[in-house]
């Protein structure tokens, strides 16, 4: 799988808070904040639910995996996707660098990538997980 994902217990505004600070404590930042719902209604005219793509980056790791292959930086940030889907349910995804970084072939780069991906896995693992919803009978 190319994602590590999680249908959180908190409401669009506090999942991005919370991942934002799960983020942090792995110490990565946030460098950009593209809001899909947005960008569609301006450049499209359609209505989209709420969506935003959060360009995650922990500058150790991208400093040592441009320093293995200075072409790496265009797989930079790392993105972190926050939905709201119609039923209310909002849901955290964020890309599993290991698999983004397969393109460069290195024995050090697979080692950065990985740990890139354990951050990244830690991140989402951190995040409160919604309850399952209840099935009508």
């Amino acid at each position: 799988m190319y994602h590590f994902s999680k249908v959180v217990d908190a409401s669009f505004e506090e999942a991005i808070a919370q991942v934002t600070e799960s983020l942090k404590q792995e110490g990565l930042g946030i460098l950009t904040e593209i809001d899909v719902q947005a960008a569609f209604k301006k450049k499209l005219g359609k209505d989209f639910r709420r969506y935003k793509i959060l360009g995650a980056c922990h500058p150790g790791i991208a400093y040592s995996m441009i320093q293995v292959d200075d072409k790496a930086g265009a797989l930079y940030p790392c993105n972190v996707v926050v939905q709201e889907y119609e039923d209310g349910r909002v849901e955290i995804s964020a890309v599993d660098p290991l698999m983004m970084f397969l393109m460069v072939h290195s024995p050090e780069a697979k080692a950065i990538a990985l740990k890139a991906s354990e951050k990244m896995q830690a991140v989402i693992e951190r995040l409160p997980a919604a309850l399952p919803m209840a099935v009508a009978a």
